[in-house]
């Protein structure tokens, strides 16, 4: 029932709560598009969404990603040493960002819809 009530009483359901960071399974990949400038929070499931790269003894992400405000389409590709730190990442139409700056975005992004 909670989550039905959460799914029609509205809220922020794009930002992150702090609760959602606790998950193990889950790591959090932030961007904003190139074109309009939309933050965007991707919630990456650590069990289904990163594949192997055998020859590398590494890992890797590749994912198409599409705001909600121009709809355009990044691709981002993040590749994982073996001991799972980030050992490089590119994103095409769109720029990463890291947690703080998602937040600070995110806030004025939603201040200046909220003001049309």
């Amino acid at each position: 029932m909670s989550f039905l009530r959460k799914l029609f009483t509205g809220g922020n359901p794009s930002l992150p709560k702090a609760s959602d960071h606790a998950d193990p399974n889950a790591w959090w990949l932030y961007v904003q598009c190139g074109k309009c400038g939309a933050p965007l929070a991707i919630r990456i499931d650590l069990r289904n969404d990163i594949s192997t790269d055998y020859e590398t003894n590494g890992r890797y992400l590749r994912k198409e990603i599409m705001d909600s405000a121009c709809f355009q389409l990044m691709y981002a590709e993040v590749r994982f040493d073996s001991n799972g730190k980030v050992a490089q990442q590119t994103l095409e139409r769109g720029k990463f960002l890291d947690r703080a700056e998602y937040e600070t975005i995110k806030t004025a992004w939603d201040a200046q819809k909220s003001a049309k």
